[in-house]
């Protein structure tokens, strides 16, 4: 089963810059993920105008208003698998472009693949599913969501053709 969960990108201090960081870009209107192709010529300089690379995180969000340490589902190192939906059959290796469109369009909530974990005491307790060390994740559409919506609209569409004579 999937939950709602909200991946965040949280700054390091490398040793040197190396190609595949990621950084948080601000643009004029946004703020945007972008990999790090090579490494720049005056590294100092780089990080002075883009700041320290970045590295994803998914954080359970139990509620924010108690004063509780953050609930970690995901390091980076599992961060790998993404479900595009229902059109593809296949997880594909996740991407910067879906980084920023959970950034942009989800206000960085994802929907995380969970089971419960039988070695907890707590029998409620949810622990992520992992394929090869990585977890599995996809946007936070919420089908239900566009199942009910459907229904609502069936309901009042209830006009025949003579009614608009």
């Amino acid at each position: 089963m999937f939950i709602e969960a909200l991946m965040v990108f949280k700054s390091y201090k490398p040793l040197k810059l190396e190609k595949g960081m990621l950084f948080i870009v601000q643009q004029p209107r946004f703020k945007e993920i972008v990999k790090l192709d090579r490494v720049p010529a005056n590294e100092e300089e780089y990080v002075k105008i883009n700041g320290y690379p970045v590295e994803p995180y998914i954080i359970d969000v139990v509620n924010p208003n108690l004063s509780q340490d953050e609930v970690i589902l995901a390091t980076p190192e599992q961060i790998g698998w993404f479900d595009e939906g229902d059109w593809c059959d296949e997880l594909c290796d996740i991407e910067v472009r879906h980084f920023n469109r959970i950034i942009e369009g989800y206000d960085g909530y994802v929907l995380i693949e969970v089971d419960y974990d039988e070695e907890a005491d707590d029998e409620d307790m949810l622990s992520p599913v992992l394929y090869n060390n990585k977890v599995t994740i996809s946007y936070a559409d919420l089908e239900d969501d566009y199942d009910d919506n459907d229904e609502d609209d069936e309901e009042y569409d209830t006009h025949t053709e003579n009614d608009f004579e």
